[in-house]
C-alpha cells in the first residue's frame, strides 16, 4: 500500500457527509438571473468579493488604462476608491460592515495595503505605514481583522492587522526552511485564519491560525504532506480550497474537515481535470473554477461552477441570459443570500464580470392560478 492509498479513508467520510453528487447537472430551468457588472469607460472589470448587503468590490482599467480600485453599491453604481497618490489600485475583499481592503502601487515604493470604508470611499488608511515592504491584503473579517501576506519574492510572510494591535507579523510555518513563503487567504468572524505556505509553485500546503496568536500552523498532517491550499472559510468554520486529487496528480476543488483533512468535491472539475473552490457561504454553498491549468492557487479557468443542494452545476448552463459572455471563468465569491459574483470572457476575448442572483419560484402561480 503506497502513501496515497493509505490516505484514502481520510477523504471518504467528509464526501459522504456532504452527499456531493458524482457529476455536474445538465442544462435545464435557469437557476440564476444574470446582471452584468458595469462602469462608464471601463474595461477588464474583475470583481473580487460581495457582502451580504450586495456591495461588490474589485478593479477595472479606465479609459487611460489606469487600474482603479472600485466599490459597486447595492444599486450597482460604481465608486472609485481613493488612493494615496498616482498609481494603480485594486480591492480584494469587503466585510458586512462595509470595510474594504486592497492595495496600491506607485511603482516606486513597495505595494501598500489599504483599508477603506464604503461610507467614505475617498479615504484610504495605509495598513503598514512602511513604504519599503509589499503588503497584499486578501480578506477582512466582520470584526475588522485584515489578513494577507507581506514582503517580497521568496520572503513573503503572513500578517494580521487589527485596529487595536496594528500590523503584526505572523511569520512562517517553519522559519528554518529556506525560501518558504506564507500568507493568509481567509478569516471568519470568530478569527479563524486559513491560507497556505509554499517553497515553490508545486510545494504548497494549507495552513490554519487564530487572530491574536502570531503563528502559522499546518492545517493537518495530510495537508502538510500533500499539495493543498485553503482559500476561504465561512463563519461555521468550514474551509474550502484546492488539494491533490485522490487518483491523479492534479489539484482539484476540496472541502476541509474540522480536523484539517480534505475531501474532493466530486464533479467540481466539470470534466476539465482540475480546479479550485474559491468561496463558501454560511449555508454551505460553494463556488469556484474548473480547468485552471497549471495554477497552484485559485485562478480563473475555463468554466465556473456552484455546488448547492447536493449537486455541482456549470454556472454558464444555469443562467437566464448570457449577455455578451462567451464563457464564465470563475465564481469568485458568494454571500449569505446565495448571490454570486465572478468573471468571464466576452466576445473579442476581453474580461468582464457578472452577478448571479438566485431565481426563486413564485408560489402564487405554482398551481396555475393567481392566488
Amino acid at each position: 500500500m503506497n502513501a496515497r492509498q493509505s490516505r484514502r479513508p481520510l477523504r471518504l467520510p467528509l464526501a459522504a457527509a456532504l452527499a456531493l453528487a458524482a457529476g455536474s447537472a445538465v442544462a435545464g430551468t435557469p437557476l440564476y438571473h444574470l446582471t452584468v457588472i458595469e462602469a462608464p469607460d471601463a474595461n477588464t472589470i474583475q470583481v473580487a468579493d460581495i457582502n451580504d448587503a450586495g456591495q461588490i468590490v474589485g478593479q477595472y482599467l479606465d479609459a487611460d488604462f489606469n487600474r482603479c480600485a472600485v466599490l459597486w453599491d447595492a444599486a450597482g453604481t460604481p465608486h472609485v476608491l481613493g488612493l494615496p497618490g498616482m498609481g494603480d489600485g485594486s480591492a480584494s475583499a469587503i466585510n458586512n460592515q462595509g470595510q474594504i481592503v486592497g492595495s496600491f502601487s506607485d511603482y516606486v515604493n513597495g505595494t501598500a495595503g489599504l483599508l477603506w470604508d464604503a461610507a467614505t470611499p475617498d479615504v484610504a488608511t495605509d495598513l503598514s505605514g512602511d513604504p519599503g515592504i509589499n503588503v497584499a491584503p486578501t480578506d477582512i473579517s466582520d470584526a475588522g481583522a485584515v489578513v494577507g501576506g507581506f514582503g517580497s519574492g521568496s520572503n513573503t510572510r503572513a500578517f494580521v492587522w487589527t485596529q487595536s494591535t496594528g500590523f503584526v507579523d505572523y511569520g512562517l510555518n517553519d522559519e528554518t526552511v529556506n525560501f518558504e513563503q506564507a500568507r493568509w487567504l481567509g478569516v471568519n468572524a470568530a478569527g479563524k485564519l486559513v491560507g497556505n505556505w509554499n517553497v515553490h509553485s508545486s510545494d504548497i500546503h494549507a495552513t490554519v491560525g487564530t487572530v491574536g496568536t502570531p503563528a502559522v500552523l499546518a492545517m493537518s498532517d495530510m495537508a502538510a504532506e500533500f499539495p493543498s491550499v485553503a482559500t476561504h472559510i465561512n463563519n461555521a468554520g468550514v474551509a474550502v480550497g484546492l488539494g491533490l486529487a485522490l487518483d491523479t496528480p492534479s489539484l482539484v476543488p476540496v472541502v476541509f474537515a474540522e480536523d484539517g483533512t480534505f475531501s474532493e468535491i466530486p464533479g467540481a472539475t466539470l470534466d476539465m481535470g482540475n480546479g479550485c473552490a474559491a468561496s463558501i457561504n454560511d449555508n454551505g454553498v460553494i463556488v469556484g473554477s474548473a480547468g485552471i491549468g497549471t495554477a497552484s492557487g485559485c485562478a480563473p479557468g475555463q468554466k465556473a461552477w456552484v455546488y448547492r443542494d447536493g449537486t455541482v452545476y456549470d454556472l454558464y448552463e444555469v443562467v437566464d441570459d448570457h449577455a455578451d459572455f462567451t464563457s464564465f471563468q470563475i465564481g469568485r465569491a458568494i454571500n449569505s443570500a446565495g448571490v454570486i459574483v465572478g468573471t468571464g470572457k466576452i466576445a473579442g476575448g476581453g474580461t468582464a464580470s457578472f452577478m448571479l442572483t438566485p431565481i426563486v419560484a413564485d408560489n402564487i402561480f405554482a398551481d396555475g392560478f393567481d392566488g
